[in-house]
């Protein structure tokens, strides 16, 4: 059976667009940042993503506040995260994509695989954001295009990443390449402290080590955001080890050059969720990431394109690698 789409769906008064195949369900929703809202494991009923239990989908202003108006989900974001001045202009928290209503509609394939199209053109940035979603026919794989381009006639400097919130529970477990890291904050010494660097996945403390791919329970009243400064390949996993169940995300370590973990595991407004973030550069904000030289120059109505992966698996526990092929994705254990 061949994938499909279909486009006539709502949720809460606004426009889902779901693409479905025998394995994998998934709601986009333009009108609120063209938000990949529910990625679905169908024969295990597991959905990967967060969702914030105290709020919904819902049109919000230009400029507000991303945290007062979290939903969860996976949003992709740009030039920054955290709000700053830069080049004149007031950036909004986690930029400018997320609170705007994006251009869609389904491009026609030939292999029984299904694209959603989306874009956006920012108000500040002069940059135009296109992502092409392609739900395989068959297999629990997902590839998504992106094109970024530059409309001015001038250099421009910017960061952007992809931001997954994922829904975890006690028996999950995060797995990333060994490599450095960097503790940019913690909520307690079990998370580290600020500053501090270790290679995954030990964290020393005082306390003793800190395996990190555990995943604390949400009572926990822990959180934290870690930097992964040089992953030695581009590529994460988080299994369910209860269901052997997982989710799997390869990206282009040419663009994305650092990792980011946001760990809320109870500690931060009650909410219990991970985020493992691909970034271009860091810090997360774009002031900062050009003052330390580590974030993206795009030339001068210069367009880059580039793909991710993702892949939903069974069977696993744990996963040492995942790799991307021309017609296929593999985790192995």
């Amino acid at each position: 059976m061949n994938a499909r789409l279909d486009p006539h769906w709502q949720y809460h008064g606004l426009r889902a667009v779901v693409l479905e195949n025998a394995v994998l369900r998934i709601m986009v929703m333009p009108e609120t940042g063209g938000r990949i809202y529910s990625i679905v494991h169908k024969p295990t009923d597991t959905e990967f993503l967060w969702h914030n239990p105290r709020g919904v989908p819902r049109p919000v202003p230009f400029g507000a506040s991303f945290d007062d108006n979290l939903v969860g989900g996976w949003d992709d974001l740009l030039p920054t995260v955290d709000a700053c001045t830069f080049g004149g202009e007031r950036i909004p928290d986690h930029g400018e994509l997320w609170a705007l209503a994006w251009d869609w509609q389904s491009t026609p394939t030939t292999d029984g695989s299904v694209c959603l199209y989306t874009a956006v053109s920012a108000p500040i940035t002069p940059i135009r954001f296109e992502r092409w979603l392609t739900l395989d026919a068959v297999r629990p794989e997902v590839r998504i295009r992106y094109r970024l381009s530059n409309l001015a006639a001038s250099p421009l400097e910017l960061i952007w990443g992809i931001h997954p919130m994922f829904a975890i529970s006690p028996q999950h477990r995060l797995d990333l390449p060994a490599g450095a890291m960097l503790v940019d904050q913690a909520s307690a010494a079990q998370l580290g402290t600020a500053g501090q660097e270790y290679t995954w996945p030990v964290l020393p403390t005082a306390a003793g080590d800190v395996d990190m791919r555990v995943i604390p329970p949400a009572g926990a009243m822990l959180s934290g955001g870690h930097y992964a400064t040089a992953p030695s390949e581009a590529w994460f996993a988080l299994t369910d080890q209860a269901k052997q169940v997982g989710i799997a995300m390869v990206y282009p370590p040419e663009v994305f050059r650092a990792l980011w973990l946001w760990m809320s595991y109870g500690g931060w407004r009650g909410h219990y969720h991970l985020a493992v973030e691909p970034w271009v550069g860091y810090p997360l904000a774009l002031d900062q990431a050009v003052a330390a030289k580590r974030h993206y120059m795009l030339d001068a109505l210069q367009s880059i394109t580039y793909e991710v992966s993702v892949l939903a698996y069974t069977g696993l526990t744990q996963v040492s690698r995942v790799e991307r092929h021309t017609e296929h994705m593999v985790a192995l254990a």
